[in-house]
């Protein structure tokens, strides 16, 4: 019984992390358009927007097994996001977080 409960508990994260992306890709994250535009205006979407890259981001490292988010934190997320999305306006937040993604797997850490 032990064992079946730990295997679940192993395997859930890695599943909610790949059906986080499914889900994202297939129902549309935010633009990066609309990012920069919230963002602007530091509205409510902003901040919903900046929740959605957090929860995305922490599922994408769930998901990978690689603890990469270690000494980033949310203004350096929202930081690098800002610079993206304003040289990638036609983009996404699903894009942006892969290359993010990617980018702090090999080392790099975001910049604010």
């Amino acid at each position: 019984m032990k064992r079946s409960a730990i295997l679940r508990g192993c395997l859930l994260p890695v599943l909610c992390a790949a059906a986080a992306v499914v889900t994202a890709a297939e129902f549309g994250a935010p633009s990066c358009g609309e990012w920069v535009a919230h963002r602007e205006k530091s509205d409510t979407l902003a901040l919903g927007n900046a929740y959605w890259l957090q929860g995305f981001m922490a599922g994408l490292a769930a998901g990978s097994g690689k603890d990469f988010l270690t000494g980033v934190d949310n203004a350096a997320f929202n930081g690098w996001m800002d610079k993206y999305c304003q040289a990638n306006p036609l983009r996404d937040l699903v894009s942006g977080a892969g290359v993010l993604a990617a980018e702090l797997q090999k080392g790099k850490r975001a910049a604010k």
